[in-house]
């Protein structure tokens, strides 16, 4: 009873702290209803965008009022001793803010307060801060005389940058390009500030051993072979690619995978630099896919093995137990093309292997289970065809080209069908994939590659029906022979937004793959 009585007495207190006047219309009493109008949610773009905005508080004379603006999230999102009153960026009514931030998504308030009450209203806006690279297309590319560079395409302005490498950095990498990935929440340090970090980072490979791995907020190196390791690294190992899965990063190499919780977990240190340790299992390949909600599917050369990669292991996936269909020849096999689909809350993982003397299969995952194995009739072009990938999001297909012509498999029917592409440029159809950004439902696109001598051309086709509308939404050329496309977002997930495509949410709520690494 005496605690109810102390409960009673303490929500008077707090009552008493504000007047309620409400039913009253006194002039006084317009300060209690102050209202923040004009900001909207925005995108800008770091270090070249200067932030200039002016609230309308109506009914309020600029003398009656004092104002100030805040921010939190994003690098700030450790910050929160004071609310969101913890980092100030203005005290005027016209903000005028230098946007000089990390990539990530931000919120801004703006506070107006009464002087003579104290009374004060605010609103608040989302602020998405991107960079001139931290967000886009960017496609891998052999230059005209053998070595390797990239440009990054804006879906949003409609306008590609080349050369980035050769602009940036002075000259390509060495070598023809192997391979380009991203891996998300990279630790590493930031030379500006000596201190730990992470961010996106995009990794390209070239030449024989050659690798390096690009900030994606300027393009500087966060690594490459000289200091990925705490220790040296062996002159014939070869890097193949990185990748983030669940609260990690991977890394894939011929020597084997090394793994580090993903920087943005906020489980990290302080004093982490994000260089890698031992690898384990056996040494891997280019073709890295998903697999379920704790790590990710590989190929190893050396053990000629599907593989399986995660935090606590490295292991061959087997065929599921009681599997009685057609076994394929590993030591024959090599991987033609693998993708990612998910239809209904049901994940589809599957590698195609051209096996010597016999022929294709398609191998079936669920989760690190082989869960089955189609031999590929050899009259369909997907048995012959060398420009293969999968559909992600709209329905169980894979894709090929021959003579410029689109091919569409259906995995649970094993029949083919022609989809026409049109609008092509003269040359040949040399690359094919499905790139989507699922969260609000953004984007889906089919991108065609086509080579023409030594001009590139890309065509980004919008999907409908699982099938390619006829006219394409985004269409761009450059120098040079395209080897693969990636599209990089800024995150500061904590972890892939993958990982909830493998979980019980995914059937529940309709909750899918955000986007493909």
């Amino acid at each position: 009873m005496k605690k109810y009585i102390l409960f009673l007495c303490a929500l008077g207190l707090l009552s008493s702290c504000f007047k309620d006047d409400s039913t009253v219309a006194k002039e006084e009493n317009r300060a209690a209803e102050i209202v923040v109008e004009g900001l909207k949610d925005t995108s800008v773009v770091s270090f070249s965008t200067t932030l200039e905005l002016t609230p309308t508080v109506p009914g309020y004379t600029d003398d009656e009022l004092s104002f100030a603006w805040y921010i939190y999230g994003g690098e700030f999102e450790n910050q929160t001793e004071n609310g969101y009153r913890t980092v100030s960026i203005g005290n005027e009514k016209t903000l005028v803010y230098p946007v000089e931030l990390k990539t990530g998504t931000y919120t801004v308030v703006c506070e107006a307060t009464h002087k003579e009450t104290g009374y004060f209203g605010l609103t608040e806006f989302t602020m998405n801060v991107t960079t001139a690279f931290s967000e886009g297309f960017y496609i891998l590319k052999e230059t005209p005389d053998g070595n390797t560079d990239i440009d990054i395409y804006n879906y949003i302005q409609k306008s590609l940058k080349e050369d980035l490498l050769a602009t940036e950095h002075g000259a390509p990498m060495s070598g023809e390009p192997r391979n380009m990935t991203t891996v998300y929440g990279k630790t590493f340090m930031d030379p500006t500030t000596a201190k730990s970090t992470y961010g996106t980072g995009l990794f390209v490979a070239s030449g024989a051993n050659e690798f390096t791995l690009y900030n994606t907020d300027d393009l500087s190196k966060m690594f490459d072979r000289s200091d990925l390791l705490f220790g040296e690294m062996e002159a014939d190992e070869i890097p193949y690619g990185m990748a983030t899965f669940s609260y990690d990063n991977f890394y894939f190499s011929s020597k084997g995978i090394r793994s580090e919780m993903v920087g943005s977990s906020g489980f990290g240190s302080e004093f982490a630099t994000g260089k890698l340790g031992m690898p384990s299992g056996a040494g891997a390949s280019t073709w890295i896919q998903a697999c379920d909600g704790n790590g990710l599917s590989y190929w190893s050369e050396n053990e000629h093995r599907l593989m399986y990669a995660s935090s606590a292991d490295c292991r061959e996936i087997p065929y599921r137990e009681g599997y009685t269909g057609i076994q394929v020849n590993w030591s024959q096999a090599e991987v033609v093309a693998s993708g990612w689909n998910h239809v209904g809350g049901i994940n589809t993982i599957w590698f195609l292997f051209d096996v010597s003397g016999e022929g294709r299969y398609l191998v079936l995952l669920d989760g690190p289970v082989i869960n089955d194995v189609q031999q590929i009739d050899p009259s369909l072009h997907l048995a012959t065809a060398d420009v293969v990938a999968g559909n992600a999001l709209t329905g169980q297909f894979i894709y090929s080209i021959e003579n410029n012509r689109l091919y569409r498999y259906s995995i649970p029917e094993k029949v083919e069908s022609e989809s026409p592409l049109e609008g092509l440029p003269a040359g040949e159809v040399t690359y094919l994939v499905d790139l989507f950004y699922s969260s609000g439902s953004l984007f889906d696109y089919i991108i065609v590659g086509v080579q023409n001598g030594a001009q590139y051309s890309v065509l980004m086709y919008e999907i409908e029906g699982s099938r390619p509308k006829a006219t394409p939404a985004h269409t761009f050329s450059g120098t040079g022979t395209l080897k693969k496309v990636c599209y990089v977002r800024p995150t500061t997930a904590y972890s892939t937004p993958n990982y909830y495509a493998f979980t019980e949410y995914a059937a529940l709520y309709g909750m899918g793959p955000d986007f493909p690494y």
